[in-house]
């Protein structure tokens, strides 16, 4: 049998965090782990991460007498007999009303061969390219998931690149999130927590300020395009600006980062960021 890259040790990685991997892969990753430097950190990594997920979401369990009274709320209430059959046609006409609105409005901004732009989101972002390079760990969810492209990610949702194609996101507002290999991020509104990794920000049609939050400082701008990106080591981390002004307040810089400009982030020991 073949031994394993990197890419496909991966994926092989997230399926035994997810219990899912079969004996005959686990003997394969095993042995692809025993050579790989890289990929035995990105175990550490992702275990730590895994846990911390899940002691978060356990802790965040509702109280016991919240739950007993709403147990008790629920036997309360009148059971209610179904009437599907007298608002089955009302149903029917507000659907053939929404399928003409929809219809027209995609007709809007065609003209002149103008297409309309993307939808409006309802979530705080979506992964728009490079979909199956990520696993997403959601608030309500007990266990990481493979993403795929056109998954609408929620607010303080946890995403991490397994290698191989670039991430891009799109968020409410415009902003688009470019995700290197192996980064790890946290989703906000309007922002991103950047927990290891590199990425690219490009704000240019952005309605309003973007934030991202690193250990090494938060960077704060509104129309700029600009990188991050962190040493192996995490020890350092460096900003660069291709367009705009960045705001960056750190340790030991803060001040407004101008185009062409590149800056060095030392790590900020009052910005501990815990998953």
């Amino acid at each position: 049998m073949p031994d394993l890259d990197c890419q496909q040790a991966r994926r092989l990685i997230h399926l035994r965090l997810d219990g899912e991997l079969a004996d005959d892969d686990a003997s394969r990753l095993d042995g692809h782990l025993t050579r790989c430097t890289r990929c035995r950190r990105a175990l550490y990594e992702l275990t730590r991460i895994d846990a911390a997920l899940r002691e978060g979401l356990a802790a965040a369990e509702p109280p016991p007498r919240l739950a007993a009274r709403v147990r008790a709320r629920l036997a309360e209430a009148p059971a209610v007999r179904p009437a599907w059959a007298a608002w089955l046609p009302a149903a029917a006409a507000l659907l053939l009303a929404a399928g003409l609105v929809l219809f027209g409005l995609s007709r809007l901004g065609t003209h002149d061969g103008q297409r309309p732009g993307p939808a409006p989101l309802v979530a705080p972002a979506v992964v728009i390219s490079g979909g199956d390079a990520i696993h997403v760990f959601e608030p309500n969810q007990k266990t990481a998931q493979p993403g795929h492209t056109g998954e609408e990610l929620q607010e303080q949702s946890v995403a991490w690149g397994l290698g191989g194609s670039a991430i891009c996101l799109r968020f409410a507002g415009g902003a688009r999130i470019t995700l290197s290999d192996e980064a790890v991020v946290r989703i906000g509104r309007d922002s991103v927590d950047l927990f290891k990794g590199d990425l690219n920000a490009d704000l240019s049609d952005a309605t309003g300020p973007f934030t991202v939050a690193t250990p090494w400082g938060e960077m704060s701008a509104e129309g700029a395009v600009f990188d991050v990106s962190s040493r192996a080591d995490e020890e350092t981390a460096q900003l660069s600006v291709v367009q705009g002004e960045v705001a960056v307040e750190s340790r030991d810089l803060q001040r407004t980062v101008g185009a062409g400009e590149t800056v060095r982030l030392n790590p900020d020991p009052e910005r501990v960021f815990e998953l």
